[in-house]
C-alpha cells in the first residue's frame, strides 16, 4: 500500500468514527423532549375529581334538623298529663332528668330524678341511657322542651318531656325530695360531631331567661315593638283562634318555611302550652336564628287574658 493510499484509508476511518460518535447525541435529545408533557396533564385533572368525591359525605345541618322536625310523631314527644307521667314513674323503668338549675333542684325535686342543668347537657351524655325511657322535666316545660329537641336532634329517640313540670307535680301535692339522686354512668351514644358541636353551641350559650317571653304583658309589648309572632299549632287548632297578626306555621313544617321566618326582627313562637314552641325554638336557635324567642304560657294564657 502506497503512502497516499494509507493516508486516504486513515481519513475514512476517522470519518466513520465521527459519524458513530454523533448518533448517540440524537437519542438523548428525543428522550428529554417527550417526558415534560406527560406528568403535567394528570396533575390538573386529579384535584377536581377529589373535591367532587368528598361532597356527598359532607354534613348538612339543615337537612339533619329537617329530618327530625318533619318526623315528630303524634303526641309531640310529650308524656302528657300528670297521670301519664306518674304511670311511667310507677313502672320503675324510666330515667327522670331535672334540667333546672342546681339551686332549684336542691330546693325540691321529683324523687329519683337526677339533675343535669340545661346548659350542661352535652357535657353529661354519659348519664343519659339509650336503652330505657328518659323523661325530661323543668319548672313549666319550656326548658324541658328545648332539651328534648336537642337530644332528639342528636339521635336519642328514647327521650320525651313532661310539659307539666315541677309546677304540676308540686300543685298536685306529690312527694318532694331534697336528696340528690346518683346517676349511673353509661356508654355515651355515638353522635355526629358536627351536630354535637351545633347543639353544644346552642345549649351552652342560653342566656338568663332561657329565651322565654313569660307573660302576656311582655308579649304584647314585644308585638307593639315590631316582633313577629308565629303559631306552631296544627291547623285544626288555629282554626279555633290565634293571636291577632300571628303567622301560622305548624311545628312539623317549620324548616320547610324558613323563608317566612325573618332574621332581622324579633320572632316569638307559641303553641297551646309552650312545649311545641320550645321544640321549634331549639331547632331554629341551633340553625343560628338568634332572634327567636318563645311564649311558654301559650295560646291558653292569651285567650284567658283576652277574656278578662
Amino acid at each position: 500500500m502506497s503512502r497516499r493510499t494509507s493516508v486516504f484509508v486513515s481519513i475514512l476511518i476517522v470519518i466513520a468514527l465521527l459519524i458513530g460518535a454523533c448518533n448517540p447525541v440524537v437519542l438523548p435529545e428525543t428522550a428529554e423532549v417527550a417526558p415534560p408533557a406527560a406528568p403535567a396533564a394528570p396533575q390538573e385533572e386529579t384535584a377536581p375529581a377529589e373535591e367532587t368525591a368528598a361532597e356527598p359525605g359532607e354534613f348538612d345541618l339543615l337537612s339533619a334538623i329537617d329530618a327530625y322536625i318533619s318526623n315528630i310523631p303524634e303526641g309531640f314527644l310529650s308524656v302528657g298529663k300528670l297521670e301519664a307521667f306518674m304511670a311511667i314513674l310507677d313502672s320503675g323503668e324510666a330515667v327522670i332528668i331535672d334540667v333546672r338549675e342546681v339551686s332549684e333542684y336542691e330546693a325540691g325535686h321529683i324523687p329519683g330524678a337526677i339533675n343535669i342543668p340545661i346548659r350542661t347537657v352535652t357535657q353529661h351524655l354519659d348519664l343519659i341511657p339509650t336503652d330505657k325511657p328518659v323523661i325530661i322535666y323543668c319548672l313549666s316545660g319550656h326548658r324541658a322542651a328545648m332539651v328534648v329537641s336537642a337530644l332528639r336532634m342528636l339521635g336519642y329517640d328514647n327521650v320525651r318531656g313532661f310539659p307539666g313540670g315541677w309546677k304540676a307535680w308540686d300543685a298536685a301535692g306529690e312527694e318532694v325530695s331534697l336528696e340528690a339522686a346518683v346517676a349511673e354512668p353509661v356508654e355515651p351514644k355515638p353522635v355526629s360531631p358536627e351536630m354535637l358541636a351545633a347543639i353544644d353551641a346552642f345549649l351552652t350559650s342560653i342566656p338568663e331567661g332561657f329565651y322565654s317571653i313569660g307573660t302576656v304583658e311582655r308579649l304584647t309589648d314585644a308585638m307593639d315593638a315590631g316582633a313577629l309572632v308565629i303559631d306552631v299549632r296544627e291547623p285544626a287548632e288555629t282554626a279555633e283562634g290565634v293571636i291577632p297578626g300571628a303567622l301560622e306555621i305548624p311545628l312539623r313544617t317549620v324548616i320547610d318555611n324558613l323563608d317566612m321566618i325573618p332574621t332581622d326582627q324579633p320572632v316569638i313562637l307559641y303553641c297551646a302550652s309552650g312545649f311545641r314552641a320550645g321544640l321549634a325554638l331549639a331547632a331554629l336557635q341551633t340553625l343560628g336564628y338568634n332572634n327567636v324567642r318563645s311564649f311558654p304560657p301559650g295560646y291558653g294564657a292569651w285567650e284567658a287574658a283576652a277574656g278578662n
